[in-house]
């Protein structure tokens, strides 16, 4: 056991760099005294069995005292297996902002940087991919500015989510430094109390874009005052006002009202999440919080610091919660009475002979399990078809042993940690992640510790996962993974070949008019109109690959209808130094209201949209309008519907013309979002071009290339929606060859 010694030597001397004391603990089995029994824990166990025993060592009087669960004077296999079920957190006092204990008769929200910080370094966790969303680089520098990308875009202010449009696809962050109120849209503080739910803490919702934090709770100062300014030199500060979307009146943001939201450890790491009827109540409680702004009270009218309290809240301890628009995406709370005995009451927390409260072990989990993140995810498999807790979809059913006939091993879905299985984290929190097709935040982590199809699978990988069936040894011509020119398709371009349930196309923010795939999609890729929904098939885009190549992956387009203003940059018939800068849904509001009462549905869906050229025409000279600063909203509007932008044009017939913008270099794109369809892998027997034993050698084949000509391909030739209504109402579409460019036989 010496090598196990030194073993143990290591590690706890690396937990002493990284600030950890080791010493022996009064609590059961936390040897080095960390408040949590792990590794190191394990480590010093397996060399106390060894030194313990009818004739132990007296120095092994330590090892009695911290693991002889049963008191038998021995450290034995009884005592191993009691740690074995120990394994994890010791109770963990909950804090308060001012680093006191929480007691159970509190109502005061807990800190969870001194909860959790008495231990890990949260700065450190928290500058992970998850808690930046964009703010902030892979080594914690602020990465933020307008005109992020250099090409134009001024609205574009970072890469990640935090910043970059698209992400409410309504908003745009508002600048760190404005001139007037017009320029302002949504500012740091909108962004965590509309967005907050699915961001756990940290990162833009507790420092502004200079890495003060908006409102220190032990000096009362704000960030900006530790800076030397005032409130009238932030007034126009996207980091600390606050616009009425209703009136477009600009106020301060009263981060010193709602407190800033700390990263939140249990946003992930809670086991036994509530459900309600599908939704996780965990994720609904703590949004609705957050959402609850600084108009959030107690019972007693009293006010209540919801950003502060949204942690709390997230857990269920409190004895009244009101929540208006739930169930739903975007909940709101009014009423907040925080209430630790509920905690005790369920368990989740434990209460000494003092009153102080702390978390239970059995609260936690690590890694996260699948409830936590499908929580926020849910809202992806409503972008792509995606479901999640399915027994049929094959990495569902591997990972938690639903495919074999023991149902004694079977992992049930509040247990299944699918997820990280294949996203993997680390201390950094750097999960492992793919490559998005325009979302480019800390790209150099792109397939870093990802368990890929090709990672898993290939045999000559280093990664291979010795359970993971090897792509079949190409013998014979009719095995699809022998085709020449395969290898510009990815994995996932034929084992998910269609999404399991009907996704969103678009949405027009102006109306906010949605489509669906059942309603322009179908099971039949060559016939969107056929009336067989149970399935829809999605289009292909090149990206590259965990292996540096460029291959096709499937993915959902989702189309974004806006108001831009176009910037022709004094050059009419030089389009490449164009600008259309997408106009804040405020403006738009103040200057067409009423104008939906002369618009009609003109496809019959029960939803109003803008097609026809007088419904357009009459928009881009309502936007020509001033809003309530006296200013334009728009110098020249223009409409923005998939691949073109449809303009006034006097001498065009109705006084609007348009033109397609893909090629012309103006920087803008008709999907903000490109929706990777990665997971849902089906079965073999469904997969494209999948042939069974004694079949046609050619049948694969078929599957993905046309059998009567050119242009009959079931793939390449799908139709995939570009525009849901043109003038007449109809919808346009395109064919997967002619938006790749791609022309294979």
């Amino acid at each position: 056991m010496r090598n196990v010694s030194c073993h143990a030597a290591i590690i706890l001397a690396a937990l002493a760099v990284c600030g950890f004391t080791p010493a022996i603990s009064a609590d059961p089995l936390d040897h080095d005294g960390d408040g949590y029994v792990g590794l190191a824990d394990l480590v010093a166990l397996e060399d106390c069995l060894s030194r313990s025993g009818p004739d132990h060592d007296p120095s092994s009087q330590p090892c009695l005292d911290v693991f002889d669960a049963d008191g038998d004077s021995d450290v034995d296999l009884a005592d191993f297996s009691a740690f074995q079920r120990a394994r994890g957190h010791l109770p963990m006092p909950l804090k308060g902002y001012d680093g006191n204990p929480i007691l159970v008769d509190s109502t005061a929200p807990y800190s969870r940087r001194h909860t959790c910080g008495e231990c890990h370094d949260v700065d450190h966790v928290a500058n992970g991919t998850m808690f930046q969303q964009g703010r902030a680089d892979i080594a914690g520098q602020i990465d933020m500015g307008d005109n992020y990308y250099g090409d134009g875009r001024s609205w574009i202010k970072s890469s990640g989510r935090y910043g970059k449009w698209g992400q409410t696809f309504i908003r745009l962050l508002a600048a760190k430094e404005n001139t007037n109120e017009s320029e302002i849209d949504q500012t740091a503080f909108a962004w965590t109390r509309d967005c907050g739910g699915c961001h756990p803490g940290g990162g833009p919702a507790e420092f502004d874009r200079n890495g003060q934090i908006f409102f220190d709770e032990d000096t009362g100062q704000f960030g900006y005052e530790a800076e030397g300014q005032s409130p009238e030199d932030v007034r126009l500060d996207g980091d600390y006002s606050l616009l009425d979307y209703s009136t477009g009146d600009v106020t301060q943001a009263p981060w010193d009202a709602t407190g800033v939201s700390e990263p939140d450890c249990l946003h992930c790491h809670r086991a036994g999440r509530t459900l309600d009827n599908g939704w996780d109540m965990n994720w609904a409680w703590r949004s609705a919080t957050l959402a609850g702004g600084d108009s959030l009270v107690n019972s007693a009218g009293e006010p209540v610091p919801a950003f502060l309290a949204a942690g709390t809240a997230g857990q269920g301890w409190y004895s009244r919660l009101d929540m208006e628009g739930f169930p739903g995406l975007w909940p709101r709370a009014s009423v907040l009475d925080i209430d630790y005995s509920v905690g005790v009451d369920n368990g989740s927390l434990t209460a000494d002979k003092t009153g102080a409260v702390s978390l239970s072990p059995e609260s936690l989990t690590w890694p996260p399990r699948d409830r936590a993140c499908w929580s926020c995810h849910f809202a992806f498999g409503v972008m792509t078809g995606t479901v999640w807790f399915d027994d049929t979809n094959v990495m569902y059913r591997k990972f938690n042993h639903l495919d074999d006939s023991d149902p004694a091993n079977d992992i049930n879905p509040d247990r299944s940690t699918a997820c990280t299985t294949c996203h993997p984290g680390n201390f950094d929190h750097f999960f492992g992640q793919g490559n998005s097709l325009q979302v480019h935040f800390r790209d150099e982590l792109d397939w870093v510790g990802l368990r890929s199809c090709r990672s898993c699978h290939l045999a000559d990988s280093p990664d291979r996962h010795p359970e993971a069936p090897p792509i079949p040894n190409p013998l014979h011509t009719d095995e699809i993974h022998n085709v020449p020119g395969f290898d510009h398709v990815s994995c996932q371009g034929c084992h998910i070949p269609y999404g399991l349930k009907s996704a969103l196309l678009f949405r027009d923010i102006t109306t906010g008019t949605v489509g669906m795939t059942s309603q322009y999609l179908s099971a039949d890729p060559r016939n969107p109109f056929d009336p067989d929904k149970s399935r829809w098939y999605p289009t292909f885009m090149l990206k590259e690959d965990v292996d540096g190549v460029e291959r096709l992956f499937p993915v959902n387009i989702w189309i974004t209808i806006y108001w831009g203003d176009w910037n022709r940059n004094g050059t009419p018939d030089d389009l490449t130094d164009d600008i259309i800068k997408p106009i804040p849904m405020w403006r738009i509001d103040q200057v067409t209201g009423g104008l939906s009462s002369m618009l009609t549905d003109d496809n019959g869906d029960g939803q109003l949209e803008i097609n026809r050229l007088e419904e357009i025409l009459t928009y881009i000279q309502a936007l020509k309008g001033n809003d309530s600063y006296g200013r334009p909203v728009a110098a020249n509007p223009v409409f923005v519907k998939g691949p073109w932008v449809w303009y006034e044009d006097t001498e065009a017939p109705g006084g609007v013309n348009h033109f397609g913008h893909e090629g012309t270099g103006i920087p803008m794109d008709w999907y903000p979002y490109l929706w990777g369809m990665d997971h849902n892998v089906r079965p073999k027997e469904e997969a494209l071009g999948y042939v069974p034993p004694g079949g046609d050698p050619y049948a694969g084949c078929h599957q993905c290339h046309a059998t009567q000509g050119m242009y009959d391909s079931p793939v390449f030739d799908r139709f995939i929606l570009v525009d849901p209504y043109g003038p007449n109402g109809f919808p346009m579409y395109q064919t997967v060859r002619g938006l790749t460019g791609m022309n294979p036989p």
